[in-house]
């Protein structure tokens, strides 16, 4: 039995991937070239990566959130008993407060108020504490000096201190959005736990909003150190059509992905020198993200009830896949040795490039394959592949403000070069693609047969979008904590 690590670069989209995460596409033993997720946010995208089915059958979208309802047997992790399951996010909607964490043996949640799993959950314990000011500040002092973790404790504090100092400074902000902690934490978990694992590490550090990090860079973006996404309405600057505020996001973007792609690739090498078994990683996005082109329909980001090519094409490649770059360890080698071995061997080899579409609903077989060695890409590949979607990833359905255009039920169909989009409102388009250009797709004037191609899911979808609806809504169960980070998102 091998390890498998799933890796999700969240909100990275296949184009600016290849252009911008080139250490990890050169070291790759396998790349999925037309790979596409199976749903356009993260809650039902992380279901289905683990599920390999679609929403309508796993139960997890926007009216109905919640992890809790899946066990492990649903998941990939089901059908390996013999591998301990650790897992550790910077996503909101792939963690604890979904039920996320239910899934794994070992799981840590990381975010801006909780860098050092483990530690008090700063923005809980001030929405807890009643008291102001001074007062609050040394009430949390004595918590993290009382708490089973006070050191962890005590850093998240600091943290948030720091971040709060720092915000509109004119310098870089110090710490990254997760991805130095994420890959600490998950190393811990690993050398903590017992072979053979299966690892999950979500990585958000390319989801908006997003402003410039020391180890950025610069060469890629021009935002200034004290410039934050957050402060602007992008439908706004799409509707105005101010490209140079679009660009700079998009370079900020790229920054964020070549720094992940770093990150990611030290971590790699660190988790092949620390395990006694071949690990075989695998990395993937949720989801990409609309970013105001005309490809992407001039939609941006990915709240809006959508799949077009921008959200729905993601990378997919495979480090160290068995029979491909099996590694003779040394066991007396340090790891810093082990690590260097392991990226000469990694830059020595070719890719197999797999240009068949490759669909998220294939990942389960994927990893229980390479985690048994019975290695089977291409029997995984090939139309149609399927996607869907079942409304907006923010305020639910049913209030006032918000327009049922980008609260839909939408599905869509790959077969060849075409693509067809259709929702449960009767709206039908298809649309032309080009292996050639990623993320890109352009609406031509065809008959869509929505009858035909309904039968290829479960149920037809108007009976999926009265199902669904009837659910009902969630979102009042979520605590402020959640709730504050999920508006810091741009969800809410």
């Amino acid at each position: 039995m091998r390890n498998v690590v799933l890796i999700c670069l969240d909100t990275v989209r296949q184009d600016y991937f290849a252009e911008y995460a080139t250490r990890l596409g050169s070291r790759a033993d396998v790349v999925f070239s037309e790979c596409r997720a199976a749903s356009s946010w993260s809650a039902p995208s992380h279901a289905s990566m683990f599920t390999g089915t679609l929403p309508e059958r796993h139960g997890v979208h926007t009216y109905n959130r919640d992890f809790s309802g899946l066990s492990r047997a649903d998941t990939f992790l089901g059908d390996l008993p013999d591998h301990h399951a650790v897992g550790t996010s910077a996503n909101v909607w792939a963690g604890s407060s979904f039920g996320f964490d239910g899934l794994f043996d070992d799981f840590s949640d990381v975010s801006p108020d909780q860098r050092f799993p483990g530690g008090i959950d700063v923005a809980r314990f001030g929405q807890e504490c009643e008291r102001e000011g001074v007062g609050k500040q040394l009430a949390f002092l004595r918590a993290a000096l009382d708490h089973d973790r006070p050191l962890r404790s005590l850093a998240n504090g600091a943290y948030v201190q720091l971040e709060q100092l720092s915000e509109r400074a004119p310098l870089p902000k110090l710490v990254d959005d997760g991805a130095s902690i994420l890959a600490r934490e998950a190393l811990r978990q690993v050398e903590a736990g017992t072979e053979p694992f299966a690892l999950f590490v979500n990585f958000m550090d390319a989801h908006g909003p997003l402003h410039h990090v020391r180890g950025y860079d610069r060469d890629l973006h021009d935002a200034p150190n004290a410039w934050t996404s957050g402060d602007v309405t992008w439908t706004e600057a799409v509707a105005r059509g101010d490209e140079a505020l679009l660009e700079r996001y998009r370079n900020l973007y790229a920054a964020a992905i070549d720094y992940l792609d770093r990150v990611v690739c030290e971590f790699v090498d660190d988790l092949q020198a620390a395990t006694a078994r071949e690990t075989t990683v695998v990395v993937t996005s949720d989801h990409g993200d609309n970013l105001g082109t005309a490809a992407d329909r001039g939609l941006w980001g990915h709240t809006e009830s959508a799949l077009t090519e921008g959200l729905l094409h993601v990378p997919c490649v495979v480090l160290n896949a068995p029979d491909g770059a099996d590694r003779d360890r040394d066991r007396d080698r340090t790891r810093d040795e082990e690590r260097d071995r392991n990226r000469d061997l990694d830059q020595d080899l070719e890719a197999t490039v797999i240009d068949e579409r490759f669909s998220h609903l294939a990942l389960r077989e994927l990893l229980v394959g390479y985690a048994t060695g019975d290695r089977s890409e291409r029997a995984l590949v090939g139309d149609p592949v399927l996607a869907e979607r079942a409304g907006h990833s923010g305020k639910q359905h049913g209030e006032a403000d918000r327009d049922p255009g980008t609260n839909r039920v939408v599905r869509a169909v790959y077969e060849g070069d075409r693509k067809a989009v259709y929702g449960a409102d009767g709206e039908a388009t298809a649309y032309r693609l080009d292996p050639e250009r990623p993320c890109w797709q352009t609406a031509v004037e065809e008959a869509v047969d929505v009858d035909r191609l309904d039968r290829l899911f479960d149920e037809p979808i108007d009976v999926f979008a009265g199902r669904v609806r009837a659910d009902g809504d969630d979102a009042d169960e979520m605590d402020q904590a959640t709730r504050d980070r999920l508006a810091q998102l741009g969800y809410l």
